[in-house]
């Protein structure tokens, strides 16, 4: 039977005053290394735009970190004048504002809540580099699974016709 539901088996609950969907949305924890949950932020695995935002953010990424070559970053995320602090703000708000703009949500709080973006890390790199390269992973990883339950799923409408070409297999 296919996936759309039949007018008679509708739910026709008078008290029902809403319509849900299932859009895919998945809530996924983020957790560090020590397997520790730092946060959650909300995704869509099967949301084929992802993968143009994100390859538009990562693009975008220099130019929000270019301003942080003149500015020192101390250890306590602060920076050494007030011009300074203001361009760290004005970086973080960018930066901010791309992460949201990948999930249409909440990642740069489910992120950067408890660390800074700017933090740096024993490889060298910004915190939010690593948290970006991870999410880029996932993303892959979780759409590429996606993908292969379509592409099952397509298979098992169209497996009769894939004989000769022009030809059913079945006539």
């Amino acid at each position: 039977m296919n996936a759309i539901t039949k007018t008679n088996e509708i739910n026709t609950n008078a008290a029902a005053l809403n319509i849900t969907v299932d859009d895919g949305m998945r809530a996924i924890p983020i957790t560090n290394t020590l397997g520790t949950e730092i946060g959650k932020f909300y995704f869509r695995p099967t949301d084929i735009g992802i993968i143009d935002r994100y390859n538009e953010i990562i693009e975008k990424v220099p130019d929000v970190f270019k301003p942080l070559e003149n500015i020192n970053i101390n250890a306590d995320g602060t920076a050494d004048s007030d011009i300074e602090m203001q361009t760290l703000k004005e970086c973080e708000s960018k930066l901010y504002e791309l992460c949201d703009y990948l999930f249409n949500g909440n990642l740069s709080e489910a992120f950067f809540g408890s660390m800074h973006p700017f933090s740096p890390l024993d490889s060298g790199m910004f915190y939010c580099e690593n948290a970006l390269d991870s999410v880029g992973k996932f993303i892959a990883a979780q759409f590429q699974r996606s993908v292969k339950g379509v592409e099952k799923r397509i298979s098992g409408y169209t497996k009769g016709y894939k004989s000769a070409p022009g030809k059913h297999r079945k006539a």
